[in-house]
Parts: structure tokens; sequence; C-alpha cells
């Protein structure tokens, strides 16, 4: 800010720094996608506003085994790849008008139109399925599944990862909080 300082401006100019901020230490270290604090504010934004949208809910089925298996930096890629798939998926399909966040873990979020929701989850889907053989190795892969331990520490057969997304469609106005959508997100999932 230069002297002579404006009021308005350096207002303008502290409530955007604050802003980007906050937005900066929300997001999530590994995927750099906006964390729980946006994507609440999203949401409840968009019912307040009434607006209509989809929120899709995904998360990576048999994700626990392949990172027990191959390691934390493995389940890494993994999890950056499949932001990189919903981000360039939204994005390219929605535009602007997308939003993608990462609650954490193996979950994400994104919200779209509700006439666009199918055919982002369609394509999430279908690039994931492609690409996620390639992080198993060959033996794996070819098995179609990998030997490791389950949550009660027994020895257990798991499918190659596959990514599930439940979504909750706000249509007239029938959300009335975020925790609704969050709620019924999880349960279709």
């Amino acid at each position: 800010i230069l002297k002579p300082i404006n009021k308005n401006e350096a207002k303008l100019r502290t409530e955007l720094i604050v802003s980007k901020a906050s937005k900066f230490l929300d997001a999530n270290p590994l995927t750099k996608l906006p964390g729980n604090t946006t994507i609440i504010h999203k949401i409840q934004n968009l019912i307040d506003a009434k607006k209509q949208f989809a929120l899709g809910y995904a998360d990576l089925d048999f994700f626990k085994s392949f990172n027990d298996k191959y390691g934390f930096s493995r389940g890494d890629e993994v999890l950056m790849m499949t932001a990189r798939i919903i981000v360039n998926t939204v994005k390219g399909i929605c535009g602007a008008k997308g939003f993608v966040g990462h609650i954490g873990g193996d979950d994400f979020v994104f919200i779209v139109s509700v006439e666009k929701a199918e055919e982002v989850c369609r394509e999430i889907i279908k690039n994931f399925d492609e690409i996620i053989p390639y992080f198993y190795d060959p033996q794996d892969k070819k098995q179609g599944f990998i030997v490791s331990k389950n949550r009660q520490g027994k020895i257990e057969k798991f499918p190659l990862m596959a990514i599930s997304i439940g979504v909750v469609f706000n249509l007239n106005g029938n959300l009335k909080h975020y925790g609704e959508a969050a709620q019924a997100a999880v349960n279709l999932k």
C-alpha cells in the first residue's frame, strides 16, 4: 500500500490478503485443493442462495490395503492422481462453474450443476479405472488383486482400487444446512 493511503483501497487489500491466507491455511497440504472450511462455506452459500447443485462425494475403495502394502509415498501419488482426475474432469466439463475440494485422506468432493453430474461421475470413474492399474506392481496388476492385512490384522486378498461416488442434489431448496448434504452424500456412497 502506497502513501497517501486510500482507506477504501487499504481495506480491500487487507480483506484480500486475509482471504488468501485463510484459503492457504485451509488447503489440503498434499493436493493443495480447498479443505473442509472452504467446502463447508461453499455448500452453505449455495444452500442459502437457494441454488440448485449436485454435490459429489468421492472415496477410494481398497485404498488402505494399497497404502499398507506399497507405503505412504505411493499412496500419496494415488491421491494426487485422483485429485488431478477430478479437477480436470470437473473443469473440463463445467469450466469455472465447477468446484473441487479435498476433505482429507482418500475423500474428495465436487460441486457441479445438476445437469452435468452424471457426465462428470462417469468420466471420473472411466479415467480412474484406466489409470489406477499402473500404480500396482506387474504381478499384482496381472492377478487383479493384492495380498495385505485387513483392519483386524488378518491376511486377505483385496481387489484393485476403485472409486465410489455418491451424489446429493439440492433441488428446489430441499437442503437447509451443509451437514444434511454431507451426511446424505456419505450415506449414498
